[in-house]
């Protein structure tokens, strides 16, 4: 960029910023300048910062600025104002993020008010679009200009986000709190996912409404929302918001952080006392007897540029999302074309997608989007919830011009919305809660999913990439969905991703299955094989999303289990970094407390081990090896039994233990069917060598039913590692011995050291289960880890932590007093 580029540039044109919010941002500025003097700790400030919008990343000493785009619709002008703010005061870059806010990162706390003021004077702002609030509310791109469309939600969605913004009803929320709007059936803005979700309907009469969907949510914990209200009228529109919000403030848990969102809410009233609660808080907020006044709509100027469009009709490629043809070799503006334009319903007019790699586009790029806007359209621009921008009402007959103007600004990638577009989250580039490097990931599977070359077979197929389990990238709902983790391998970690396959939201909206994790360097390589296996085995016109509902999780998991093996450091160390990671792929920047989830992994890490000895005894079996592939097959079953096991706070050290108990703890309390009492007489020994293939075959057979029937009973296994089936307890599971107390205390003391994570957290798990509501226990646990994590995981249980400090002097072991609180 040149000098005299920059002094082209059309100045930004600034209003008087409302009193209200030059006090607003003087507040935060001071607060700021305490937090900055050393007055303020940085823990007392997070809360009120997130309140504005301001996130901590991963780095220290710099800040994460999310301005709030509601139903992502901005100008030109505004648009040049954030350019103008990544250049100045972050990295030049901008990201646009799955709900449609734009992500300025790298920023110091000190440029944190400025920039706010300046946001503020071109009508923008970065309140609540983090912390417990309402969210920015989304809506689909295309409304107002969508062929399909029962009406344009642009104005609706407009007049909700405004009115819950600085609404007291709005700033202290149990948890987030996400809404979102769809014109159409085909539902672009994925209201099942959202806390509230609204789908334009029209009833009989003529009479427009919305259908009213509530309690959806990805994260750890995924579900798809219920229908609240088949049709909400437009004068109940904002009264229904605010009940629907009244009862979750109300009742949700403020105590457990991971069971505070809405959907938790609704799983524990059920669905129909939800609704009578809803509508309690309806009538006492006054709203009884509804006004029938017409809803008060917020202005949005969306109307046609002056320049008339062509008379000439725009050939559609009958896909309903693309136009123009490709006769033989297609040129490059024909490719884009037919990927990244939308004919509108205003004939002689298109909607232009502007594809961004993984959502980030920089601030020249941003100068750039902004004068095209301006120049081929009505200044109008919208972020799309897969990280695109759009522009809208260009003229068919200067579409081609319009394209030629963004391949000189590296900004005409075709793919836009398609399957090589790849959703990503920011991942361990800069958030403080991701786990690994999802961008590097996304870039790897350009090369299995490149732009504009991706085939027909595919065009429906969506990839959507988290680098954790809390989903801002939405894995759940993708056709190929990953989220990253990482395991222990001996001495060293490995990156990893769990493959989700088959979520969507359309028709019936259905959460994506955990198929298998995969180390982060064969995932490629994985989702290629399973493109191959579907178009070996689909029938005739069969799509992935049906092949994937066709065929199952158990077959395509048999599929990729080759895929999940990970050689050792000495091997191949290149499998112990992240994708573009330059060091040892390690998880020193995560927080405590995350002793449950360390169970679930080694529940799932068994049971995958299982997967992999039943491989290894089907090839076995090929190869006439059947003595050998017996032994696979019982290691299998045992793999399997120390799985359950981990529930029960056991991590048998000899086979012999293993089985002993698991007859013990979990066949005898109807955890798995009477058929496998006495698992390790029915299973045999190693393998004898005279085994034929037949009894190899039955071995195999066994194990794989076995192995069936334990991931039946986790399949529903939460935090709580209660197993679903469990009968009525005839008593404890053997434990450590208790050490008697010190006659000045008044718990029991339960003595762990030595015991490591999770199975210590397990074990005190398990004992406070055993415990009246109140009654206190005192646990020894060892350095490092054990007290890092135990308490912190005991704290997002719901348990007080009263007491916290050294055993000895000389601090190599340390006691926590334990009072117990029913969930």
């Amino acid at each position: 960029m040149t000098p005299n580029t920059v002094a082209l540039r059309p100045a930004i044109k600034t209003e008087p910023i409302p009193a209200h919010i030059v006090e607003e941002i003087e507040t935060f500025e001071a607060e700021a300048h305490r937090v900055l003097g050393g007055d303020l700790s940085t823990d007392i400030f997070k809360p009120f910062r997130l309140q504005y919008g301001i996130y901590g990343q991963r780095q220290p000493g710099v800040q994460m600025v999310r301005i709030k785009i509601p139903f992502g619709g901005l100008t030109g002008n505004q648009l040049r104002q954030v350019a103008d703010l990544a250049d100045q005061f972050a990295t030049g870059v901008g990201h646009v993020t799955t709900r449609q806010d734009i992500q300025l990162h790298f920023v110091e706390l000190k440029h944190v008010p400025e920039m706010m003021r300046l946001l503020a004077s071109v009508g923008l702002t970065t309140r609540e679009a983090c912390a417990n609030t309402v969210r920015n509310v989304t809506a689909c791109h295309l409304a107002g200009v969508c062929q399909g469309e029962v009406f344009d939600v642009t104005p609706y969605a407009k007049t909700v986000a405004y009115h819950l913004l600085r609404n007291p009803l709005n700033q202290s929320l149990p948890r987030k709190f996400k809404i979102a709007l769809s014109g159409c059936r085909q539902d672009c803005a994925l209201t099942p996912i959202h806390d509230i979700g609204l789908l334009a309907a029209k009833r009989a009469d003529g009479a427009i409404g919305f259908r009213m969907v509530a309690g959806g949510g990805l994260g750890s914990t995924p579900r798809m929302a219920q229908v609240l209200r088949e049709f909400t009228p437009m004068d109940e529109l904002l009264p229904t918001i605010e009940a629907v919000i009244k009862v979750f403030d109300t009742l949700g848990n403020r105590k457990n952080r991971n069971k505070a969102r809405m959907k938790f809410v609704i799983e524990k009233l059920g669905f129909e006392e939800f609704k009578r609660r809803w509508e309690a808080a309806y009538a006492s907020m006054g709203y009884a007897v509804p006004t029938h006044e017409p809803i008060k709509l917020l202005e949005y100027a969306d109307v046609p540029p002056l320049i008339m469009p062509s008379k000439a009709g725009i050939p559609s490629n009958g896909k309903g999302n693309g136009v123009g043809s490709l006769n033989g070799q297609a040129s490059a503006f024909q490719a884009w074309t037919r990927t990244n334009v939308v004919p509108q319903r205003q004939a002689g007019f298109v909607t232009a997608a502007i594809k961004l790699p993984m959502g980030d586009l920089t601030g020249e790029q941003m100068w750039v989007v902004a004068d095209l806007a301006e120049r081929y359209s009505n200044g109008n621009i919208r972020t799309t919830i897969n990280q695109n921008v759009v522009i809208r009402w260009i003229a068919e007959g200067r579409l081609e011009e319009f394209y030629q103007e963004l391949v000189a600004h590296s900004l005409g990638d075709p793919g836009a919305e398609l399957v090589e577009d790849i959703i990503a989250c920011p991942g361990t580039d800069t958030c403080g809660l991701g786990i690994t490097s999802s961008k590097g990931m996304a870039r790897a599977l350009a090369e299995v999913f490149p732009a504009g070359q991706v085939p027909e077979d595919l065009r429906d197929v969506s990839v959507k990439i988290s680098g954790c389990h809390n989903s801002c990238a939405q894995h759940h709902i993708a056709t190929i969905g990953l989220h990253g983790v990482g395991k222990r391998l001996g001495e060293h970690t490995a990156p990893h991703y769990e493959l989700h396959l088959g979520g969507h939201v359309d028709g019936t909206p259905k959460i994506g299955q955990l198929v298998v994790k995969l180390p982060a360097k064969s995932v490629p390589a994985a989702v290629r094989h399973l493109v191959d296996v579907y178009r070996r085995d689909r029938k005739a016109g069969e799509t992935l999303q049906s092949f994937i509902a066709r065929v199952g999780k158990n077959v395509l998991k048999d599929e990729l289990i080759p895929y999940t093996i990970v050689p050792t450091h000495d091997q191949d160390p290149t499998y112990y970094y992240d994708w573009e990671g330059e060091a040892e792929f390690v998880l020193e920047d995560l927080g405590p407390g995350e002793c449950a989830g360390g169970a679930l992994e080694m529940i799932d890490d068994r049971m995958l081990e299982a997967d992999q000895e039943l491989y290894q005894a089907k090839l076995l079996v090929e190869k006439h090896q059947y003595a050998l592939s017996v032994n696979k097959s019982y290691r299998a079953v045992l793999a399997a039994a120390k799985g359950l096991l981990v529930t029960e706070g056991v991590d048998p050290a000899t086979d012999a233990d293993t089985f002993q108990e698991f007859d013990l703890r979990l066949a005898s309390k109807g955890i798995v069917p009477a058929t496998y009492k006495d698992l390790g007489a029915q299973v045999g020994d190693l393998g004898s060598k005279d085994a034929t293939a037949e009894t190899a075959a039955e071995k195999m057979a066994f194990a794989k039913q076995f192995l069936a029937v334990c991931r039946a009973a986790t399949e529903q296994l939460g935090k709580d590692l209660k197993l679903a089936q469990v009968k009525e307890d005839t008593g404890p599971p053997a434990t450590p011995a208790v050490v008697p107390a010190a006659p000045v205390a008044t718990a029991p003391v339960y003595d762990l050291r030595g015991v490591a994570c999770p199975m210590n957290y397990v074990k005190t798990k398990l004992k406070l289960e055993m415990m009246d509501n109140g009654e206190q226990l005192e646990v020894w646990l060892d350095a490092g880890e054990p007290i890092r994590n135990v308490p912190m995981s005991l704290r997002n249980d719901g348990h007080k932590i009263l007491k916290e400090g050294p055993l000895e002097p000389e601090a190599t072991h340390f006691k926590i007093l334990v009072e117990k609180v029913e969930g």
